[in-house]
């Protein structure tokens, strides 16, 4: 199959804080520094106001609701611990820090910033720190210049060096902006949240995103579609394994800058009422990240939706609701995804950029609806554009079916399918399409409205070597 793709997706600008989402960059501290790390005892380790405790753990236990807990220098916690419901625990990257800002964000880096690793909580093998509270791990991020700048951690920051466990309960919040990595877990349950940084890589400036959408009035008018005006973005700040179950919520903190300022948005990537992904009842996610191969993996158990995401915005001084449902919401090629035992729906259009890669195991279906278009490119050809934001070349995506998965296309549908038993695991129905469809890309250097290249797809159905 030839897909000739001609992609200008941007990234800067004020339209940005409307156009973000889905998943951080890789972290240049990914081992432990033990020996940097002051042991309980040597010097006061946090304070609450004026008052300075021994130890963590004590000045967690004293804390009431209103209060927070500052960590005054770098710490290993030596038993378990809670933040309580109420009390904030700040992992500060700067002296004074005072954890988020007059915009309700974390700091704003500066054109001078330098990345420093500021402060680290390590939490041991068998060491679990529970949150009922919240916890914010500080950082400066972003960088004041439009065009192609990733906004992520620009100056000092803190990290959790995570071993054991870090357990958000229902009503809690962990809200990461600098690092957590190790190979312990984040567990969210039911009711809980869990924010890390969403990087736009590759922004190629707030006029092409304009553009691309048909220019300033139709996105102040909400009259937007395809194609979107981002591919490619990274939420894996959390390099630690992440356990997100139904009814909690995994959101990406975005921000961009633009019209000289920074924008913000928050960016709910899993929540079952507002969510790119939304879990069946009882089902859960786990999120991985393999920094070696910089990959994301996302295996879900017991079914799922892929949904669409709203998120507001400030364009212009005027704050606006956007959705993702009035576009083919790309994937990016750096995660793959592993669907286990339930039902899975694609509740929105969505296209698979190449590298992406879902496998389907024993006893789930995964069904295209009448009405909706998904599409795995097995070819990308970007164009030239700003600095080096093209896409990059990657392998074709695919579906690979194991056992007895099933893929029953009612919609629209093209790609590659591998199955790994019969031809049979895949229904097509009566109604259903899988050659000629079409899928947006287009130029933001071209200044009229909806530029765009008509790409065709063929369905592909083989057997899996």
């Amino acid at each position: 199959m030839q897909n000739k793709h001609k992609l200008a997706l941007a990234a800067g600008c004020l339209v940005l804080a409307a156009l973000c989402f889905i998943a951080a960059g890789v972290s240049e501290d990914s081992d432990f520094d033990n020996d940097a790390v002051l042991a309980a005892g040597d010097a006061p380790a946090a304070s609450i106001g004026d008052v300075t405790y021994a130890s963590l753990e004590e000045a967690l236990n004293a804390a009431v609701s209103g209060q927070t807990v500052v960590l005054i220098d770098d710490y290993v916690m030596t038993s378990n611990a809670a933040v309580k419901a109420g009390v904030l625990l700040l992992l500060p990257c700067m002296d004074n820090d005072v954890g988020y800002t007059s915009t309700g964000y974390n700091p704003d880096g500066t054109t001078s910033s330098v990345k420093t690793l500021y402060r680290t909580l390590t939490i041991p093998e068998n060491v679990t720190l529970t949150v009922e509270g919240s916890i914010l791990v500080n950082a400066v991020t972003g960088y004041p210049a439009g065009g192609d700048f990733d906004q992520d951690v620009r100056g000092g920051y803190a990290q959790i060096n995570l071993a054991g466990n870090i357990v958000v309960e229902n009503g809690g919040l962990l809200d990461n902006c600098g690092y957590i990595i190790g190979a312990g877990q984040v567990t969210a349950k039911s009711g809980a949240e869990v924010r890390d940084l969403f990087v736009i890589e590759s922004w190629r400036g707030g006029t092409h995103a304009l553009n691309l959408m048909g220019g300033r009035l139709n996105v102040l008018l909400n009259k937007y579609g395809d194609p979107f005006p981002i591919n490619e973005y990274n939420c894996h700040n959390i390099e630690s394994t992440i356990k997100i179950e139904s009814g909690a919520s995994f959101t990406g903190n975005v921000k961009m800058y633009g019209g000289s300022t920074f924008n913000y948005t928050k960016y709910p990537q899993i929540n079952n009422t507002n969510g790119l992904i939304r879990l069946a009842d009882n089902a859960y996610l786990i999120k991985t990240y393999d920094s070696a191969a910089d990959r994301v993996k996302i295996a879900i158990y017991g079914g799922a939706t892929a949904d669409s995401s709203t998120l507001t915005f400030s364009f212009g001084g005027i704050s606006k609701a956007m959705t993702t449902s009035k576009f083919t919401y790309p994937i990016d090629g750096d995660i793959e995804f592993e669907l286990h035992n339930g039902n899975y729906t694609f509740n929105n259009s969505f296209k698979f950029l190449t590298g992406a890669v879902m496998t389907v195991f024993d006893d789930a279906t995964l069904t295209v609806p009448s009405g909706k278009k998904v599409i795995f490119y097995d070819e990308f050809n970007d164009i030239d554009n700003n600095g080096t934001s093209e896409y990059p070349q990657r392998d074709a995506a695919y579906i690979l079916l194991k056992g007895n998965s099933t893929l029953n296309i009612q919609g629209s549908f093209a790609g590659i399918v591998k199955c790994e038993t019969s031809l049979d695991q895949v229904i097509i129905g009566a109604n259903a399409v899988t050659t000629n469809i079409e899928s947006k890309e287009a130029n933001g250097y071209n200044n009229t409205s909806q530029p765009a290249v008509t790409l065709s797809f063929d369905l592909q159905v083989q057997l899996a070597a």
